[in-house]
């Protein structure tokens, strides 16, 4: 399955990985050519996930909605094809329609409206020629997905809901699904290799002010739905705006793929929201319960710095007689992806390139710089970044402005929200950066996670020996 770090894609991972022995499910990034010399011999099915979307690059022009969402799936669909995998499931979109409003049914024609819906419309119908008796070809149109922590529509409900003390009153229904039943969805299509054009939906359909409601009733606030409100909505319906967020549009549930022919919707509509709620509720709070991690970091470095003052000169003379030099500032990307400059001591000799430690040789480390990294004194200094609020005592190591793939690979997946760190989760499980998607995922789990009671832990950990810092070969 490609897009590697999507929402669907890990949502239906965490599905498919409650059934180890009847699937296994590898998850696969496409951001770079490296697939092209992959084997997919060994497959029964390819998922094509990946996708050049609305929000994710601002102002994306017609060639790189071609490039991505086209050219890219054609690419994959020959090869799989090539290296005999049976069965290619590609994840389109409702917006091949270009309808803010409407009811969708078999006479209803394409008419898509933006870049995204044109490229994917234009690779539908490509990976349709491809199709034969060897190789099953499966659309897949579905509507909005939501669930705990998405983007998009639904986390402006979200936000809308907790927020807001009034909302507007209106009639109106919109095709939705809920990520767990998408996931169950998918496995039905896998299981039964099920071909043609899909249309997956909720039994019930999605009415935007009952889901604010809902969202509120959940998140235990108050808020008011007022009819005057939604009388003045429907004066401006339209607006695309407003149509897209209170305007009806909605699949015809016979159509294939629909609630009438498959038992895919596990969570009802009212459970959906309630789970949804609780989960990102939770996450928000792990969030909140972090409001000391800034005070705390500065008691602590504050404190480590003073306790660790003899180790620091100590280690700093040494430093002179070693290399010349104890000190080794460098700049790495910060909160933002901001640029600040993080203070190590040296442990490696002067002529070592600029470049991320995996790809260091361990015969550029210095005597000194063996003790310092075995003992971790080398990270020290990085308390000055604390206090200085540049870094937390944990949170995801640093990177360099170099290292392209992790960059992309963590912003994707928001890990530069927050301050990077001396130590985290990641460090614990022996995840370095040479694996930049595993350590991305794996940071975002610690962000999403963390609360006290792991922040304690995490450094208690390192304080004890566990874990490595920043590795070399």
């Amino acid at each position: 399955m490609t897009g590697q770090n999507s929402y669907i894609a890990n949502n239906f991972g965490d599905l498919i990985d409650q059934h180890p022995s009847l699937y296994l499910l590898e998850l696969m990034s496409v951001r770079d050519n490296s697939w092209e010399t992959q084997s997919f011999e060994s497959y029964d099915t390819l998922i094509h996930a990946a996708a050049l979307v609305h929000e994710s690059i601002k102002n994306a022009t017609l060639e790189q909605y071609d490039r991505v969402n086209y050219q890219l799936s054609i690419e994959l669909a020959k090869k799989a094809k090539k290296d005999g995998v049976k069965h290619f499931i590609f994840l389109s979109t409702m917006s091949v329609y270009g309808l803010n409003t409407g009811h969708i049914t078999f006479e209803t024609s394409l008419n898509p409206k933006s870049l995204y819906g044109h490229s994917k419309a234009k690779a539908e119908e490509a990976l349709l020629a491809l199709e034969s008796t060897e190789f099953t070809v499966t659309i897949i149109r579905p509507p909005m997905v939501y669930g705990p922590n998405c983007k998009g529509s639904f986390g402006s409900l979200y936000k809308i809901a907790n927020i807001s003390p009034v909302f507007p009153k209106v009639k109106n229904n919109r095709s939705a699904i809920f990520i767990d039943n998408f996931s169950e969805f998918l496995k039905i299509v896998i299981d039964e290799k099920l071909e043609g054009i899909l249309y997956p939906q909720n039994k019930e359909y999605l009415n935007t002010s009952e889901a604010v409601s809902l969202i509120a009733q959940y998140s235990s606030k108050n808020i008011y739905i007022s009819k005057l409100a939604g009388l003045c909505v429907n004066f401006f319906l339209f607006s695309p705006v407003i149509q897209k967020a209170f305007g009806s549009l909605t699949y015809d549930p016979s159509l294939p793929g629909g609630p009438s022919n498959l038992e895919y919707n596990k969570v009802s509509f009212e459970e959906s929201i309630k789970k949804s709620v609780q989960m990102s509720n939770s996450n928000l709070s792990n969030k909140k319960s972090l409001f000391l991690q800034r005070p705390l970091d500065i008691i602590f470095s504050a404190t480590g710095l003073v306790a660790a003052s003899p180790l620091l000169i100590g280690a700093t003379a040494i430093g002179y007689l070693d290399t010349g030099s104890p000190l080794f500032i460098q700049e790495r990307v910060g909160k933002d992806q901001k640029s600040f400059k993080l203070i190590k001591f040296r442990t490696m000799k002067l002529s070592t390139e600029s470049v991320a430690s995996h790809l260091v040789d361990n015969t550029s480390i210095t005597k000194l710089g063996k003790v310092l990294r075995k003992t971790k004194l080398d990270e020290l200094p990085q308390l000055i970044n604390v206090l200085k609020g540049e870094m937390s005592l944990v949170g995801p190591r640093p990177n360099l402005f170099n290292q392209k793939d992790l960059i992309e690979a963590r912003e994707e997946m928001g890990v530069y929200d927050v301050l990077p760190g001396i130590t985290g989760l990641a460090q614990l499980s022996g995840i370095d950066m040479s694996t930049p998607e595993r350590l991305a995922k794996k940071d975002k789990e610690m962000i999403d996670t963390l609360n006290l009671k792991n922040y304690f832990s995490y450094i208690v950990s390192t304080v004890l020996g566990k874990g490595s810092g920043d590795a070399v070969k």
